[in-house]
């Protein structure tokens, strides 16, 4: 090697060594984040950034979890946004949105099949809470019907969407095919409003009156008719709510009236 060969050789740069991903291992220090301390106490973006572990197999969600939750402000609203909707946000196709916008119907799918398990009722609240799980949080108009045999054990239940604007709560066709089906010894009925108040409308009295004569004539017995609104639950056998929910401020104001006075 000549002089100037060893010259050119001290001259030449030094190959860059490849930049470390920062990201790199990430997912599986999130999954380990979840599975120790459990998702409730993560934040929301890392909720968000986990669950879209699920959407997308590859790559990091954190910037996408970020952009998901400045737009809709929630976890809960990302779920319940709209696909169309969705597909604004960068990042984000028609496959993705679809998967995302499904998602929460895994959840009422897990309530159902959970449900779906041999349970015996045995007092109004545990009812209730039957009805709430599946009604409470829909964003459309739902209805349930609970089928209970002898000594009130669950025998099956149906949730449908009301999608005719014209019918209200609980379809009759459906009730008659599902009392055939079935065959309880007694009935449940219920139906949400969604963003709306529990009370019953006069068509809700109105379909009330034609369940009751559905199940008198078909020989079901009919414990009670819920409507689930934002304010509480309200039973139409009994003409009341017998469920309560009230707002987070509301409480908040009167507790501050109280210490007022």
């Amino acid at each position: 090697m000549t002089k100037d060969d060893k010259n050119d050789a001290k001259q030449k740069p030094k190959e860059a060594k490849p930049k470390k991903n920062i990201h790199e291992g990430h997912r599986a220090r999130l999954l380990q984040l979840v599975t120790n301390c459990g998702l409730e106490n993560c934040s929301e973006v890392q909720a968000m950034e986990f669950f879209l572990t699920y959407i997308f197999p590859r790559g990091d969600t954190n910037p996408l979890a970020h952009r998901l939750l400045d737009e809709y402000q929630s976890f809960t609203c990302v779920l319940e946004a709209n696909p169309d909707d969705l597909i604004r946000i960068e990042g984000i196709n028609k496959r993705s949105a679809a998967l995302i916008s499904a998602f929460k119907e895994l959840f009422f799918y897990f309530y159902s099949c959970r449900m779906g398990k041999k349970i015996r009722v045995s007092n109004l609240p545990e009812l209730i809470d039957i009805v709430e799980d599946n009604l409470r949080f829909r964003t459309t108009e739902y209805g349930l019907l609970i089928g209970l045999s002898p000594t009130d054990y669950i025998i099956r239940k149906q949730i449908f969407s009301n999608q005719n604007a014209s019918e209200v709560g609980i379809d009759t066709g459906a009730l008659t095919a599902f009392i055939a089906n079935v065959h309880p010894t007694s009935l449940v009925v219920a139906h949400c409003h969604p963003y709306g108040k529990a009370f019953e409308s006069t068509k809700d009295v109105e379909a009330f009156k034609r369940i009751n004569e559905i199940c008198a004539t078909m020989g079901v017995k009919l414990l009670d008719s819920f409507i689930v609104g934002e304010d509480g639950t309200f039973s139409q056998m009994n003409e009341s709510y017998v469920r309560g929910v009230h707002d987070v401020e509301e409480l908040a104001e009167k507790f501050k009236k109280l210490l007022a006075e």
